[in-house]
């Protein structure tokens, strides 16, 4: 697993990807959206699959993961639901994308490539212009203030990404 860090961003491979992909891909069968924010793009609630194993395993290692690169020696509750305050998935179709903005007042947050391809639109970090090129199974966790966007998806078959927020 190749590890990469900048501007204290971490962009890693979940081991548990096939399982997770699967599960949201199935789970979109039955979905509503929720509505347009900064991305413009179909949009689940803002507590998508709270209690499904599947995704609360994947939740528990983002919050891991952010605790041993961000605060080492410190051991969080990963069962306090205050800690994961929004957890939402994206559906990126032609011509769909994220404006330009941050996550603040949230500490942490995260994306995770759930179905899309390396050429689909990257998610960028505006100050830096750093890019993240997507693949099936990688996430980033990044602080919550850093201003981040996805330019137009330019393909037609879905780009779906899973985010959240974290207030440790």
């Amino acid at each position: 697993m190749r590890v990469k860090h900048f501007d204290h961003v971490i962009v890693e491979e979940y081991p548990f990807a096939k399982e997770l992909n699967d599960e949201v891909v199935y789970q979109f069968r039955n979905v509503s959206d929720y509505g347009h924010t900064n991305v413009k793009a179909f949009h689940t609630g803002w507590d998508w699959l709270a209690g499904n194993p599947i995704i609360e395993r994947f939740k528990e290692h983002i919050l891991y993961k952010t605790e041993q690169t961000y605060h080492p020696g410190q051991k969080f509750d990963s069962c306090q639901p205050t800690l994961m305050k929004n957890f939402w998935a994206n559906l990126y179709l032609k011509g769909d994308y994220a404006m330009s903005h941050n996550h603040s007042p949230f500490l942490y947050s995260f994306a995770y490539f759930a179905n899309a391809k390396w050429y689909d639109s990257p998610l960028i970090f505006d100050d830096s212009r750093k890019k993240v090129r997507p693949k099936e199974g990688k996430y980033v966790i990044f602080p919550g203030h850093l201003k981040h966007s996805v330019p137009k998806h330019r393909y037609n078959h879905p780009r779906i990404t899973l985010s959240g927020n974290m207030a440790l």
